[in-house]
């Protein structure tokens, strides 16, 4: 009976302490998530003249001791011989911290931070400036209740690879941006940035010998504007030393052997045909690369290399190797030479040739070839290193032929894509990596065998910036994805829960405030925003994150205190419907507009004699247009009958065609309904109405409109201006209007045919 009575006692403790446990957690927002923490009673209390240890350089002290002296006003003392601290780093020897590893205890009179390196140190400093309230990232001091839970957390990372790429080329990062994002990301416990410096579009990185690379390759026109920027060997210098400060080590990526018309338009004999070149001024991949048949670019890359190895610590060194085109080595007289000298089998295998030599040469200066999956094709060395970008078989592969790798496939980590419903987001190159998508993924697929399975360092989030043009919208990109990632690389699976994550987004989002970061907030999701209607219409909205959704129907600007969002709303009158998110600390999201049109129903007709299949183009052969309005003096228009808008393309190739066009034909609606008309060109009509209007960038879908329609045909016409704007050009647009039903909620959009 005694021991019973015993077992049940010691069942309600546990259960107690469990529960206790539990609720003192909920008010933890540690980012990434510790993975051992008990929460106990009792707060530590930060005063002024307390004292605090450290072994000498400490980066985890000095880091607390600057924030509570900006944001509290308190002073941190050093403490003196046989003095008891109230604050204490220690290095200690422990194989179970790792090299980045800490142990964070707090009790009410004591605050103790063990690790094994200065990094673990480093990082449990962050970890206790987490449990201290966001004011403590303010630069300024701020009032608030400067003390942190009693806890004891012990906390080893998952993988030792967590990083972030930025894309400098396509969009130029200043030093004081890229400084600012790291500070962001050591806050996180990311450790890698993976700085890539050359492009078609842009060389970045001044390179001594070759001072063409910088002087040409840096500069390109965008718009009919000059676009330039580039990063001296002294300003590297300084970015490096302020990373490892944090924690963060940086790999140089210098693409090879494509990607590389900024390099050939410098020194143009490095190509197969010798030029001449431009850093190109769109977006996409350039057939022109390196001569791999040439000795000479062999030894334009080993001095390059010699610079970079001597400027950059890492250990690493990326040589890029994606989509390289083949051909121009195709054709090449020299590449097609040195094929036939090492016996190759094709141009992949030129390339891997290419790789092994790079590979061999890194090797004699104590670095690692990183390369993206592509240089698997063909073979590659053994001990090159691979991301696999182009989803994860790559990495699979390699990982289980016993190559490390790091994952970042694109539907998962690729930052540049839209994080939510493009009807309420800028421009972005496409894709969805939602914030749920993020964190749920797991950088060890099954396919990996268990024994292999180490050769998985971590993951990656891609930044890439053809469609940053402006330095906020990087931040919208990153954050909050990044602490996600940084989540998934430090926290145990088992520890991880995705619900969690986002409330402590809560606390996160006050801290960036403090940062000036442009983050992304989640704004009401669906509905068009251009709806005409018959009678009524009602409009659901969702979101992405469970947040509060205001709104007004007058056309002014939701505050916090609009009406809330409960219900789909019924609109019966023309209106502007405006609706925002409001986050829990009172920031509102950009404002989200829908315009809503009372119109009769368009009537089509039933018959129209003499219809057959394909459209009326007229078109320009040569002009440059900007606007629409412009064609009004175009008077030497050509007239013939297409298929697809994409004849006009069609005919560019050919030089028959290149300016502008305008598109007249019919299509058919069946029934009588609500229909959404879509149209990427830079006007489409119905009837003699002008309902899509894309003066500017033409590749997403904002401009889409809900209309009534009856049954039958209705003519239409598309203008389509052939031109370039922010790096995208026209015949990279999908501009064939389009109609579907209301809803057909997948938002494919099926081709008509056009009469």
């Amino acid at each position: 009976m005694m021991k019973n009575l015993k077992l049940l006692g010691l069942i309600i403790s546990v259960l107690f302490f469990s529960t206790h446990c539990m609720a003192g957690e909920s008010n933890i927002a540690i980012i990434p998530k510790p993975n051992q923490i008990t929460v106990n009673d009792g707060d530590f209390v930060f005063k002024s003249g307390m004292t605090i240890q450290a072994p000498p350089d400490c980066r985890g002290k000095n880091l607390l001791v600057k924030k509570l002296a900006s944001a509290a006003g308190i002073t941190l003392q050093n403490n003196k011989a046989g003095q008891k601290a109230a604050i204490v780093f220690a290095l200690v020897k422990s194989s179970e911290l790792g090299q980045e590893g800490y142990r964070l205890v707090v009790e009410k009179n004591k605050i103790s931070i063990e690790a094994a390196t200065q990094n673990g140190l480093y990082y449990g400093a962050q970890s206790l400036l987490q449990l201290l309230p966001p004011q403590v990232e303010s630069k300024t001091k701020t009032a608030a209740a400067w003390k942190v839970p009693c806890v004891l957390i012990t906390d080893v990372p998952r993988f030792s690879y967590r990083g972030v790429l930025l894309d400098c080329c396509r969009h130029f990062s200043t030093i004081d941006e890229i400084k600012k994002m790291l500070d962001m990301f050591a806050m996180y416990k990311i450790n890698k940035f993976h700085w890539h410096f050359t492009e078609d579009q842009a060389w970045r990185i001044e390179i001594k010998r070759y001072p063409k690379l910088t002087e040409i390759g840096s500069n390109r026109i965008d718009d009919g504007k000059p676009y330039g920027g580039f990063y001296t060997q002294e300003q590297i210098k300084d970015v490096i030393k302020y990373a490892a400060a944090r924690n963060i080590e940086i790999i140089p990526e210098i693409e090879m052997p494509g990607h590389a018309l900024a390099a050939l338009a410098a020194y143009p004999e490095l190509s197969c045909t010798g030029g001449p070149f431009e850093p190109r001024t769109i977006w996409g991949v350039e057939d022109d690369v390196f001569c791999v048949g040439n000795e000479d670019t062999y030894k334009f890359f080993c001095n390059v290399l010699d610079e970079v190895c001597a400027l950059f610590p890492s250990k690493y060194v990326h040589i890029g190797g994606d989509e390289c085109p083949k051909v121009r080595w195709h054709e090449c007289p020299k590449c097609q030479a040195l094929m036939k000298k090492e016996g190759l089998k094709n141009e992949m295998e030129l390339q891997s040739y290419f790789t092994k030599k790079m590979e061999k040469y890194l090797a004699t200066k104590g670095k690692r070839l990183f390369g993206w999956d592509e240089i698997l094709e063909g073979g590659v060395a053994p001990s090159a290193m691979i991301m696999s970008w182009r989803g994860e078989q790559g990495g699979i592969d390699a990982a289980n032929a016993g190559h490390d790798v790091v994952m970042t496939p694109t539907g998962y980590v690729y930052l540049d894509h839209y994080q939510g419903d493009l009807l309420c987001e800028q421009l972005k190159i496409g894709g969805f990596s939602t914030l749920q998508n993020v964190y749920g993924y797991d950088p060890i697929p099954k396919a990996i065998a268990a024994d292999k399975s180490h050769h998985v360092l971590g993951l990656q989030g891609n930044l890439w910036q053809e469609y940053m043009y402006e330095p906020n919208q990087i931040e919208f990109q990153l954050f909050p994805r990044v602490p996600a990632i940084a989540e998934v690389g430090w926290t145990q699976k088992a520890n991880k829960n995705v619900d969690d994550f986002i409330k402590r987004l809560d606390d996160q989002q006050v801290r960036w405030d403090y940062h000036n970061i442009n983050y992304y907030i989640p704004m009401p999701e669906g509905n068009m925003n251009y709806i005409q209607f018959k009678d009524k219409v009602t409009l659901p909205f969702t979101s992405n994150r469970p947040v509060k959704m205001v709104y007004t129907l007058d056309g002014s600007e939701p505050t916090a205190a609009s009406a809330v969002y409960s219900q789909p709303i019924t609109i019966d009158k023309s209106s502007v419907v405006k609706l925002r998110s409001v986050l829990p600390q009172g920031k509102l999201s950009p404002v989200r507009t829908i315009q809503l049109t009372k119109v009769e129903p368009y009537r089509g007709v039933e018959k129209v004699d003499g219809l057959q299949k394909g459209m009326k183009m007229r078109f320009v052969k040569d002009g440059d247009f900007k606007t629409v309005a412009q064609l009004a003096s175009v008077t030497n228009w050509k007239d013939t009958v297409v298929t697809t808008l994409n004849d006009f393309f069609k005919l560019k190739k050919k030089e028959q065609a290149g300016g502008a066009a305008i598109f007249e034909g019919y299509i058919y609606v069946e029934k009588d309904g609500s229909y959404i008309l879509h149209c990427l060109g830079d006007q489409f009509f119905l009837g003699d109405k002008l309902l899509i209007a894309n003066p500017g960038m033409k590749k997403n879908a904002k401009t889409d409109i809900t209309v009534p329609l009856t049954a039958g045909y209705y003519p239409i016409k598309v203008v389509l201006l052939n031109r370039t704007l922010g790096g995208v050009v026209s015949e990279w647009v999908d501009a064939r209007p389009t109609v579907r039903p209301v809803d057909n909620t997948n938002r494919e959009n099926p081709t008509p045919v056009y009469y």
